[in-house]
């Protein structure tokens, strides 16, 4: 390839916000994000329909739709990375499928790394959610010693943390196109 296509495609690739590893947000995460969803829904049965005061960080989604698209790419690998830490836990109390959960993690674990290919460094982003997900771990699942009901809390969360970071890449893909 001369250097002239080569530039030409360096700048292509450059003014689009999805090149390369990031063909994969407009034609794969949608497919995956909605079978980590079925997965997540199936794997408990209902999802608690519980009173508990679960914090969700409203205010920072809030500011990420706002965000330009490479932010919202690293937003959305970096709180599918905590999802799968808050899941690294002591699962010991739960009932949930077994099978179910195991392909749910492994099914989150693909959409990291698709998104990591996308993903140039940390996203400023990435504090705040660390932040949260520590809180949620340490008042939700610690302060209730990992048991059955605080684990159905923090399936009810993540259910709606993956339904918003699927609405991001669905509004991501519309802006592009």
């Amino acid at each position: 390839m001369d250097a002239r296509k080569f530039l030409y495609l360096f700048i292509v690739c450059s003014a689009q916000d999805f090149c390369d590893g990031c063909y994969w947000i407009q034609h794969g995460f949608r497919r995956v994000s909605g079978e980590s969803l079925s997965l997540l829904s199936e794997m408990g049965g209902d999802i608690t329909d519980s009173r508990v005061d679960v914090p969700f960080p409203k205010t920072l989604y809030t500011s990420i739709h706002k965000a330009q698209v490479d932010d919202k790419v690293k937003f959305v690998h970096a709180s599918i990375d905590q999802i799968i830490k808050l899941f690294d836990e002591n699962l010991d109390a739960v009932t949930w499928n077994r099978l179910k959960l195991e392909h749910f993690l492994i099914v989150l674990d693909r959409q990291s790394r698709e998104l990591q290919k996308c993903v140039s460094s940390a996203s400023k982003y990435e504090k705040r959610l660390n932040r949260y997900f520590k809180k949620l771990k340490k008042n939700i699942l610690k302060q209730r010693n990992y048991d059955a009901h605080s684990w159905e809390l923090i399936r009810k969360v993540v259910l709606r943390h993956l339904q918003r970071l699927d609405l991001i890449i669905a509004a991501m893909k519309t802006s592009v196109n």
